[in-house]
């Protein structure tokens, strides 16, 4: 019998269990759409988890890929949102904005505005990170100081441990794939930079140093590469460096807005979204070297929120097209394009 995930919210101590949701109340997010976040593969590459407001605001659903049904594993009247699959796969973190008179609490949605479409400022900013062990939730919240804190809890999201504390913002912090470093942004030095630490917190590095927006880090397979956009020409360019801030190297370069890196499962090959085709976003996929930039979707909506199955096959994104966001799976050689939900 295939076993029932655990739903584990982050600003509340308690799990939820298959639909079965514990009381509580909401504080106010703003997330735009009627999915606004996802699509998450789970690590066999059978179920989709992602967020959507079906009935006024945001729970979390799991599409299983074999026979396409779709499942609510929460109902509540607050928003769920940002669901995240643990490494063996029974379990999903997710932040939710229930109330909660003790801090920390959850980060309120921040956006901002590409040509017309919202986005995150990190493709994956707010989804917690596991540890590989599965033993530990990285995620960032809001300290009673109003500012955002990077913070480690353990997977029932108890024993939550401050990684950071100053008054500025630590934001958007990652596992490296061995579990010992953590990727993050933060703004101690007047703008959104990003650094490295220690699991432990210590050690906090700076690892870019520039006078335009640096965000959206994410480690590459090896943990040997880390991969962010910044928009030192105005426009965001896809950026690469390795792990310790050295050897840095822009990818794209072109008038228009190259956002939302993902590394390939064997760490060959980049997906990312670009307006570069007539103002709307598509998807498009190249080399870990810049080259070889091919255009996966196409069409007269945005694609975005790409993301590779665990064995490179197929792409999950979201989709505009037909007026409202819809959840599609690709090939990635961008043949036999589906759309999941409706």
């Amino acid at each position: 019998m295939e076993a029932v995930p655990r739903y584990i919210p982050l600003l509340l101590i308690v799990v939820l269990t298959g639909t079965s949701a514990q009381h509580a109340h909401g504080q106010a997010f703003s997330p735009t759409g009627m999915i606004a976040t996802g699509p998450y593969w789970s690590p066999d590459g059978q179920k989709l988890a992602f967020s959507a407001s079906y009935s006024g605001n945001f729970d979390i659903y799991v599409i299983d890929l074999r026979n396409l049904n779709r499942e609510q594993v929460t109902d509540h009247p607050a928003n769920d949102l940002y669901p995240a699959w643990s490494p063996s796969g029974r379990d999903i973190a997710f932040y939710s904005d229930r109330e909660s008179t003790v801090p920390p609490h959850p980060p309120d949605t921040v956006v901002y505005k590409i040509r017309g479409l919202y986005k995150t400022y990190a493709r994956d900013g707010y989804l917690p990170s596991w540890s590989p062990d599965g033993n530990t939730i990285l995620a960032h919240l809001r300290s009673e100081r109003g500012n955002y804190e990077i913070y480690t809890m353990d997977k029932r999201a108890r024993n939550r441990t401050p990684l950071t504390w100053n008054r500025a913002s630590d934001v958007h912090p990652r596992f490296s794939p061995d579990g010992e470093k953590i990727v993050f942004v933060s703004g101690r030095d007047g703008q959104p930079e990003i650094y490295v630490m220690n699991a432990d917190g210590s050690s906090q590095t700076r690892l870019t140093h520039s006078t335009a927006y640096t965000l959206d880090p994410i480690w590459s397979p090896d943990g040997q590469q880390i991969a962010y956009i910044s928009n030192k020409t105005g426009f965001f360019d896809i950026h690469i460096m390795n792990s310790d801030g050295s050897n840095k190297r822009k990818l794209t370069n072109t008038p228009s807005y190259d956002i939302s890196p993902v590394w390939s499962p064997e760490g060959d090959q980049i997906l990312f979204s670009s307006d570069r085709e007539a103002g709307i976003f598509d998807l498009f996929v190249m080399d870990k070297a810049g080259n070889n930039v091919r255009r996966i979707t196409a069409g007269e909506s945005n694609e975005y929120y790409g993301s590779w199955s665990p064995d490179g096959r197929e792409i999950a994104y979201l989709s505009t097209k037909g007026g409202k966001t819809e959840l599609y799976l690709i090939r990635a050689d961008g043949t036999r394009q589906r759309r999941l939900t409706r």
